[in-house]
């Protein structure tokens, strides 16, 4: 089920405003039956104590306990036997917590996914024990218990096969069994170190079922109500209360107030896309192939029909019958119009009933968006106010982690056992990109971003001048391009190891949080970055240096000395001097490898490989220096020549570019090689291109970040063209860009503020599209990640994204994380594309097919849109919370 984001907010906040509503006033006794006050479903149980419970998988000694019923969450079943509904029951001594739970199973699913035993039927508790009930991260004494269908039968009560936030910080035993109409589990937790059990004691609870009919998880039921999208595995706010009460006694200890924090699902979801003719929504160019497709189960040819704004029929003919499409499912049909060349807007492509988003044939398609895509990454400035005068009110907002001038290094543990000494000096990594939708900058992304942006500059030097961006230094005679470069150039810089300490002349492999910080949230100015190390699970740090940051920072340095040294030598200088000692650095530390550290509030961006970073860095050592150090070491590189698909954890094509692109003394021999490899690869990509229905650059995997992949695979396509002239490379690039702008499978343009149906709500902590309370939507120009195979983030799992064709995998929902993140290394080559395909907008297409004979098409049926509106949800809302304060005012008064 896919449950509308904006509902998602309104009931969220709802919920957390009744909490406190219907709170009682006071804590003298009141009547009640049973050993504990009843439950308030969905927000608050009591948990019986002391009482006798021996954990052994046999529930009698339950039988006198209250236990609460739960058939709603965020995905619901639609059979009451098969993960319908659950049950659980809480109860502790002086030593232990116990928990009891059941759920209607007619067909369990286990050992199906790995460790991944939420994507399969599976239980959860969770509990926060910390000092903060509304903690919006996992401290240290906040949990998550997984328990799996796979144990059932267990024999050994400590053997369980536990996941989940912190597992390993508890200790958890019992027992895992079958029902006569499906499972559960008994289980104990011990609370030495947790928590004394006392009269009135209250913790954070939340109880969640994971269900599976077929194979992925389909159902996911969850008791807390304030959680209605599946976020309590990382906002432990929205569980709900459960507090100890001593039996026997007759008062009863009330919560405290539930503080209403920024929901992770602020906006409602976009209107469904109607079905229609998929075309690239920004539109061609008059001198180009021009593609569109129609998923149509018609065996034979369909009649289509091309309009004019003011519609009227200017060209038609008949589809050609494609078939089945692989990895969309689509059965298809191709319409080639590429014979019309006419300049105008408001055009729309008619065929089986269907019309097409309206486009516009022209040469200015791109000029704007290699603009609008550049200027995400002064929208991602750390460090510095993003200011009104270059982005407009909506986007205006103040500094972010100034406070990184003085961070030091992480210490303590992490979930692989790892403990880390931390270290005796802080650094000034201030500035930089936000990497992502979070707010950590990390040294292996920000290098192939910046290099992809500095290498956009070697390419075309003369089309980002200086004046051409709207950033601060715009005026200071250095090309706008370049002064965007170096802000994350500088960051890069500072993030290498001073001389005199371990490993001198490494690089850091990231900062970030030491938890992930809540959705929305603007960049706060300062934080604590708790250098001390005084506060548990919080603070902002430097993480250890890797192997494969540093070649990074020795390739990237490189590369900005060659270009910064007739603007800026002593920037030049600096930049070489860094780089020649990260290459030393990493020469003498060769296998440093980035681990899970510290496992929380940022993204690992391990990579056990970095021979393909050593010939990068060795490369860009070369094309500035002309050393034979280098260049030795690059003929004797097994990855030298590789030419292939690449992102920031496969970067040996970027040393094969740059030695390419440069000039300079590698032999002619090795060049020949170079040239060759790139266009056989090109070659590949064209085949592939031409086999897929939506004419993608990809081989039909579609990993995370699908969208950034296929951009990369558009450069080498791209230089292909300019080592050739062929013009099928051009005509490839420019299909490619087709997908992301509207022709693929979803009728998505993937680019925000670009065609009839654009992402809107990225996972984006300040983009958050709720202008109203301060996070406008995303700027024009941000490309989301895209289609992904394995897509398993909340929301995705909520909009069932694995019951979908690969290509079809994604939902613009801020939640989707894995779909729908935007990050420093989609938009460059997005940048990069945009640049190219407008510096080529006049050339003629090599591949434009003979259109087929003309005829004509009736009216297509029109699809309309439907609106939720949101008075509705305002009026509902309004008189819940009427009735609870007349409740409340009615229960003071008795």
């Amino acid at each position: 089920m896919n449950k509308s984001t904006g509902i998602t907010a309104i009931v969220t906040i709802l919920i957390l405003a009744i909490i406190s509503l219907a709170a009682p006033a006071n804590t003298s006794a009141q009547d009640f039956d049973g050993p504990v006050p009843p439950e308030i479903q969905g927000e608050l149980i009591y948990i019986p104590f002391p009482v006798e419970i021996t954990v052994d998988g046999d529930l009698s000694d339950w039988e006198d306990l209250p236990s609460s019923f739960v058939d709603y969450g965020s995905t619901l079943s639609s059979d009451p036997a098969e993960n319908g509904s659950f049950t659980f029951s809480v109860a502790a001594d002086a030593q232990n917590f116990y928990i009891a739970m059941q759920m209607p199973d007619q067909n369990i699913i286990a050992k199906k996914h790995g460790t991944n035993y939420w994507n399969e039927d599976s239980m959860e508790f969770y509990i926060n024990a910390s000092d903060d009930l509304n903690a919006t991260a996992f401290w240290p004494k906040i949990y998550q218990i997984n328990i799996n269908a796979g144990d059932i039968g267990n024999s050994d009560p400590n053997g369980l096969t536990i996941t989940g936030v912190n597992n390993s910080d508890v200790s958890v035993s019992g027992f895992v069994f079958e029902t006569d109409d499906g499972w559960g589990f008994e289980v104990a937790v011990p609370l030495e170190g947790i928590l004394e059990p006392a009269h009135g004691v209250e913790i954070g609870f939340q109880a969640q079922i994971n269900g599976a009919s077929a194979l992925d998880r389909d159902v996911k039921l969850i008791w807390s109500k304030a959680d209605t999208s599946d976020q309590s595995w990382q906002y432990p706010y929205l569980f709900g209360r459960a507090i100890f009460f001593e039996l026997g006694r007759e008062d009863i200890p009330q919560p405290s107030v539930i503080e209403a924090q920024p929901t992770a699902a602020p906006t409602p979801t976009a209107a469904p896309i109607p079905a229609q003719v998929s075309v690239n929504q920004s539109g061609y160019f008059p001198k180009s192939e021009k593609i569109a497709s129609v998923a149509h189960d018609s065996s034979t040819a369909l009649n289509w029909s091309l309009r004019n704004g003011s519609g009227e029929v200017v060209l038609s003919g008949e589809t050609t019958v494609l078939g089945e499409d692989a990895t969309s499912g689509d059965f298809l049909h191709e319409i080639d119009f590429s014979e019309y060349d006419t300049p105008g807007s408001g055009y729309q492509l008619v065929a089986g009933g269907l019309e097409s988003a309206p486009f516009a044939i022209s040469e200015d398609i791109y000029a704007q968006l290699k603009t609008d895509a550049l200027a995400y990454f002064y929208h991602n400035r750390s460090g510095t106010p993003i200011e009104a005068q270059y982005v407009g009110e909506d986007w205006a907002r103040h500094a972010g982690h100034i406070s990184d001038d003085n961070v030091t290094c992480y210490k303590g543990d992490d979930p692989d056992g790892n403990s880390w000494p931390g270290c005796d000096y802080s650094l000034d990594v201030a500035g930089g990109w936000y990497d992502a939708g979070d707010f950590g900058k990390y040294v292996v992304n920000g290098g192939i971003s910046v290099w992809t942006l500095m290498n956009l500059y070697e390419r075309f030097p003369e089309v980002f001048t200086d004046g051409t961006l709207q950033i601060p230094e715009q005026g200071n005679g250095v090309p706008d391009l370049l002064d965007e470069a170096r802000w994350e150039m500088e960051f890069l810089l500072a993030m290498q190891v001073p001389q005199g300490q371990p490993k001198a002349g490494m690089a850091h492999h990231k900062m970030h949080d030491r938890a992930w910080e809540p959705m929305p949230m603007v960049p706060p100015t300062e934080v604590d970055n708790d250098n001390e190390h005084e506060i548990a699970g919080s603070g902002r740090y430097l993480y250890p240096p890797s192997t494969a940051a540093t070649l990074n920072l020795a390739a990237t340095a490189a590369q900005c000395a060659r270009i910064w040294n007739e603007i800026d030598a002593q920037f030049a200088e600096t930049c070489l001097s860094a780089a020649q000692t990260a290459w030393e650095a990493a020469l003498a530390n060769p296998n440093i490898y980035a681990g899970n550290t510290p496992g929380d509030g940022g993204g690992n961006y391990d990579d056990g490989n970095v021979s393909d970073e050593f010939y990068w860095a060795a490369a860009e050592l070369f094309a500035t220096t002309g050393s034979d150090e280098y260049l030795d070491y690059l003929l004797d590189s097994d990855r030298f020549g590789e030419v292939d698909q690449f992102d920031w954890g496969s970067t040996a094509s970027l040393g094969s570019i740059t030695l390419l692109t440069t000039d300079n003394d590698l032999p002619e021999e090795q060049a020949a090689q170079l040239k060759e490899n790139v266009l056989a690869f090109a070659d590949e990509m064209l085949a592939i291109q031409a086999r897929d229905g939506y004419s993608v650059l990809i081989d039909g995997e579609y990993p995370w970040g699908s969208n950034g992949l296929i951009l990369n695979n558009t450069i080498l396509v791209a230089l292909a063209y300019d080592l050739s002239s062929a013009g099928k490379y051009l005509d490839a690039a420019r299909l490619s860009m087709d997908y992301m702008l509207g022709h693929n499978p979803l009728n998505k343009s993937y680019v925000s503020g670009y065609g009839s149906y654009p992402m809107q709500h990225p996972h984006h902590r300040f983009w958050a599209n709720d202008l109203a309370n301060g996070y406008p939507p995303p700027p024009p120009g941000v490309l989301a990640g895209g289609a992904n195979a394995t897509a398993d983030d909340p929301a995705a799992l909520n909009a069932n994204l694995s019951a979908y064709a690969p290509s079809k995998r994604y939902v613009d929902e801020i939640g989707s994380y894995s779909t729908n993140e935007v990050t420093i290394n989609w938009n460059a080559p997005l940048a990069w594309v945009a640049t190219f395909l407008d510096q080529k907008r006049d050339l003629e297409a090599a591949q434009a097919e003979e259109s087929q004979p003309a005829s004509t098409e009736s009216e297509p049926t029109s699809t309309e849109k439907t609106v939720f509106p949101d008075w509705i949800l305002i009026v509902v809302a309004a008189v819940i919370v009427l009735v609870v304060v007349v409740s409340r005012f009615r229960r003071k008064m008795e």
